[in-house]
């Protein structure tokens, strides 16, 4: 008698799963994500009133990793850098997201990525436009940058049935925005970076990714696409894996970024106070 490993036993059941999931999202009428109201089944997930509620990242904000200023850019009267970039690597040169990781940003984060309301991430990647071609003129690269989605462990791959990030890079490639290339594979091994704090959040994380071929080619650029940026802890490791395969410039675009005190204090806040 052949035993099966927990593992495989579990497959059938996620599968059952995802199938019932798609069959109850076809028989149900489209709703909001933030409201739960009914929406057009043609159009985006998400309401009007709910687009037009969403927390925009607040400016002005450093020019290098988009983290708000607030008073402090007031006072100096010029634009200037937070200093919490400081420690990144010199290949990532920019970060840029459209709203702030709140309220119903937050909200529609989770629905993606825990709830699997896939149906939402063509509307996150539109809304994330502006945020990329703003990078672009940064990386000053001879031809369009490659969208890299940062990739998840293949145990929380198989559990969530889909890479959120790769969902939000394919919009954006799809919408015109660059070349999707899926050159990044993340090593077993690391836990969630939800919950941790910023020096355990990088070394959660630190060697953990590695390219998938041996050869990119010469003065390439990419842009590291997610769904949250934090302290960019797994920017900065996807950045340092593309840099030793030849990349020169590395930017970072996700569709919400949390908001974080300057007072030294590394841990996120729920909402940006000036």
């Amino acid at each position: 008698m052949v035993r099966l490993t927990r593992t495989q036993r579990a497959r059938p059941l996620r599968r059952l799963g995802r199938t019932a999931s798609a069959a109850f999202d076809a028989l149900v009428p489209a709703a909001c994500v933030g409201c739960r109201r009914g929406v057009a089944a043609a159009g985006p997930p998400l309401c009007a009133l709910c687009r037009s509620r969403m927390p925009r990242l607040p400016a002005p904000r450093c020019p290098r990793c988009a983290q708000p200023l607030g008073n402090i850019a007031a006072a100096a009267g010029e634009p200037v850098r937070c200093g919490t970039c400081e420690s990144w690597p010199e290949v990532l040169i920019a970060a840029d997201a459209p709203f702030a990781f709140d309220s119903l940003a937050a909200r529609t984060v989770r629905a993606l990525k825990y709830d699997r309301w896939r149906a939402i991430a063509p509307w996150m990647a539109a809304s994330m436009a502006t945020a990329v071609e703003s990078v672009v003129t940064r990386l000053e690269g001879p031809a369009a940058p490659w969208l890299v989605p940062v990739p998840l462990a293949p145990t929380r791959l198989r559990e969530r049935g889909f890479n959120q990030a790769e969902a939000l890079a394919r919009g954006l490639a799809d919408g015109g925005l660059g070349p999707l290339h899926c050159v990044l594979e993340r090593r077993p091994g690391g836990g969630r970076q939800a919950g941790l704090r910023g020096a355990l959040r990088r070394a959660n994380v630190q060697g953990r990714f590695r390219l998938r071929a041996d050869s990119i080619g010469d003065d390439r650029t990419a842009i590291i696409v997610d769904d949250v940026l934090t302290t960019g802890a797994t920017a900065i490791a996807c950045a340092e894996a593309l840099a030793e395969a030849g990349f020169r410039r590395v930017a970072t675009v996700s569709f919400a970024r949390t908001l974080r005190p300057l007072d030294g204090d590394d841990s996120p806040t729920g909402a940006y106070r000036p």
